[in-house]
């Protein structure tokens, strides 16, 4: 893949992850699997304070002397055993910081 494609590549999914409507954005990554990027922070309230869960907005950054990685703040994957009540965290944090070589992005949404 030529490095003028890999670059616009990052750009247009940095501007997807901006625009978006949706909460939050799904990257399927090689050997990583499905990570999610949160568009805005949530928070999960339940009637038992110890339940309740909060997550941090994710943040997408395209490096200029790196055009071809995608810098990924706050990044989570779907908690496996989710079942949607009170008790049970939806998502876990994966990595706090992350960059991603942008020809390991094989899918999104």
């Amino acid at each position: 893949m030529s490095m003028e494609f890999q670059t616009s590549k990052a750009q247009i999914l940095r501007q997807h992850f901006i625009n978006s409507d949706l909460p939050s954005i799904e990257l399927f990554v090689a050997g990583m699997g499905w990570l999610v990027l949160l568009r805005e922070n949530i928070e999960i309230v339940s009637d038992n304070w110890f339940a309740s869960s909060k997550y941090i907005a994710s943040e997408i950054l395209v490096p200029d002397d790196a055009p071809t990685v995608l810098k990924c703040k706050n990044v989570y994957q779907v908690n496996l055993s989710y079942t949607d009540n009170p008790n049970n965290v939806k998502y876990n944090l994966l990595f706090e910081e992350l960059s991603i070589f942008v020809d390991q992005i094989i899918a999104f949404h």
